[in-house]
């Protein structure tokens, strides 16, 4: 008990229903009934909503596709698994232990508990409890996001328009792992050359094949 009196300091929010925090915190990988995939799907729009409320009350002169890249940054995967190691997540997370001792698969867990927790706030305390807890754990990448990021996948995409080339096309070449853990492997292919791209979800793992190929194109451009 301690260590999750510990942990809700750390978050921010005391819960009213004890139960509700212990589910978050198991992960699909223990293979139970109970676990917290529904509570992170739920934590994972909460998350969305929240963010885009601060993101047109701070920055409402700019267009929705800029909005929409500071979005996709605020609530990435990497960031929610950053926030889990600031509220030092793993503390408290019961997941297979094999999973655990994998640095990639681990940092995916972070970030689906991150979710699952914040999913758990907003049954417990409602919207204005988990708007709390985001603001409190989101705003130094708030502070730290200053102009509007450009995906890998756009980049890429202006880069060729930019000199009348066809766009590029993103195929998955494997996917493996288990259901609550998957790896994909996607390649993206134009007219001056393709790349590969690994991650835990075929969106990740397009950005990181984009971001391959544009740094083969510049360079080669530079050469």
């Amino acid at each position: 008990m301690a260590a999750l009196d510990d942990f809700q300091i750390r978050l921010g929010h005391q819960f009213a229903d004890l139960k509700l925090l212990n589910r978050a915190l198991l992960h699909a990988s223990l293979d139970i009934e109970d676990d917290n995939e529904k509570l992170e799907f739920l934590g994972d729009r909460v998350l969305g909503l929240v963010i885009a409320e601060r993101l047109i009350a701070t920055h409402d002169d700019e267009a929705e596709g800029a909005l929409a890249r500071r979005l996709s940054q605020l609530v990435s995967r990497r960031i929610c698994a950053m926030v889990g190691e600031e509220m030092d997540l793993a503390s408290v997370l019961r997941a297979d232990e094999g999973l655990q001792k994998n640095k990639a698969l681990s940092q995916n867990i972070l970030a689906d508990a991150c979710e699952a927790v914040l999913g758990a706030v907003y049954l417990d305390g409602g919207l204005s409890a988990a708007a709390s807890v985001i603001d409190k754990h989101w705003q130094s990448f708030f502070e730290a996001q200053t102009d509007a990021p450009i995906d890998s996948k756009t980049a890429l995409q202006e880069w060729l328009m930019q000199r009348s080339l066809p766009l590029p096309v993103y195929e998955i070449v494997d996917r493996s792992g288990p259901d609550h853990a998957p790896q994909f492997t996607v390649s993206v292919t134009c007219e001056l050359g393709a790349a590969q791209g690994n991650g835990p979800s075929r969106k990740l793992a397009e950005q990181k094949a984009a971001a391959a190929l544009l740094m083969l194109l510049q360079e080669g451009e530079g050469g």
